[in-house]
């Protein structure tokens, strides 16, 4: 499937795991988690939409940091101090694991190892010790990719290192399928921010109203 429609269905799938009773607020981590595992398995080759954006983020991080440290040295901001007291071994694990399971993918080709239970598994788990609140949306991402790309006439190592890779063969990468799927994640993704914002319950109620009378 197409970046847009993996980014679409896993937003999606990320916000129907936020409680209805909860602000709209609390939707961004989900829907940051959920874009950021919906385009995680494609950073296993470099013209994917996920590849782009891991560079963009490597880059920003780069910038960030370096900025932070000369901030640090002439102006003496405590951002160093505050680095050392706030981020941990786990932390640090967890970053190195997210590296090492992307460069593994990488390596293995695509829909090769990044496209598996394994590489799902692992990722979860270090965005678990990097930063937790992202890590179930980012699995609810992730998993959405593998089950679309399930779909296409392309094979993917589900189960790797077992077997060969599987596929349904039912459609396309591309195509009037993928588009039907892309709407229907964004038709989601808005009609779960709208219940949030207590907009569609009101609006349903209004109408009701109107009929009654």
């Amino acid at each position: 499937m197409t970046g847009k429609t993996h980014i679409m269905v896993g937003t999606a799938a990320a916000l129907a795991l936020v409680p209805l009773s909860q602000p709209v607020a609390s939707c961004l981590p989900f829907a940051i988690g959920g874009v950021m595992g919906s385009l995680a398995p494609d950073t296993d080759i470099g013209t994917s939409e996920g590849s782009r954006e891991l560079r963009r983020v490597w880059a920003g991080l780069f910038v960030v940091l370096a900025s932070a440290l000369v901030a640090d040295a002439v102006l003496g901001t405590g951002v160093c101090d505050y680095a050392r007291t706030h981020v941990g071994l786990e932390q640090l694990a967890g970053l190195a694991t997210l590296v090492a399971v992307f460069a593994l993918g990488r390596a293995s080709g695509h829909r090769g190892f990044s496209h598996s239970v394994v590489a799902l598994a692992a990722s979860t788990l270090a965005l678990r010790l990097a930063y937790p609140l992202l890590a179930t949306p980012f699995a609810m991402g992730y998993a959405s990719h593998l089950l679309l790309d399930l779909l296409n006439k392309k094979d993917q190592r589900l189960f790797w290192p077992l077997g060969r890779g599987v596929s349904l063969g039912a459609c396309k990468a591309s195509g009037v399928a993928d588009a039907l799927l892309c709407l229907a994640g964004f038709l989601v993704c808005l009609v779960l921010v709208l219940l949030h914002l207590d907009i569609l319950p009101g609006a349903l109620g209004s109408l009701a109203g109107l009929r009654l009378r």
